[in-house]
């Protein structure tokens, strides 16, 4: 009964120790489907040493990356292109993304992140983040209109992209 009982306060311990890490790896994918197929369109970075806080009570802790819309890949120039010209890459180079507030829980995370794309600024309070092997993951649904943009179509609409896009961060350690 006094092994359950201790079991009990340290799974449900309140006072969570400060604790970080070095983010040598972030990557942002974003992925949709048209109506001939799906695409996914990769940002990636290696060789970081920026710190990420979890459970930190003094204050605001937050870890803040610029991604460069032309770093994107989708695997050819074409792709490339059209991906560019419909996030406004030219009038909108880069995006933002924040994530603050990280705390642990029992198996996974929270954070606050805001993501700044296309002059729009987005806010996920309380966004949940898995454990992946050396790291962490979160998973966005965004939409055109959420944006305020359209949904891409080719060959006078024979050609178009879903409404919806999955967009999926990694931090790794």
């Amino acid at each position: 009964m006094r092994v359950l009982l201790v079991l009990i306060l340290i799974l449900l311990n309140p006072l969570k120790e400060e604790r970080e890490v070095i983010v040598t790896k972030k990557m942002i994918t974003v992925t949709g489907q048209t109506s001939i197929g799906g695409f996914s369109c990769d940002y990636s970075r290696n060789g970081l040493k920026d710190t990420l806080f979890f459970d930190y009570k003094k204050g605001v802790k937050e870890l803040t990356f610029k991604v460069p819309v032309d770093d994107f890949s989708c695997g050819n120039f074409l792709l490339n292109k059209d991906f560019k010209k419909t996030i406004k890459a030219e009038q909108y180079p880069s995006a933002l993304v924040k994530v603050r507030n990280l705390k642990s829980r029992h198996g996974y995370y929270i954070c606050d992140m805001s993501v700044q794309i296309v002059g729009k600024e987005l806010h996920y309070k309380n966004l949940r983040l898995n454990s992946i092997p050396n790291g962490l993951s979160a998973d966005l649904v965004l939409g055109f209109k959420e944006l305020e943009l359209s949904a891409p179509k080719k060959f006078g609409g024979l050609i178009s992209v879903d409404e919806e896009l999955h967009l999926e961060f990694q931090l790794g350690f």
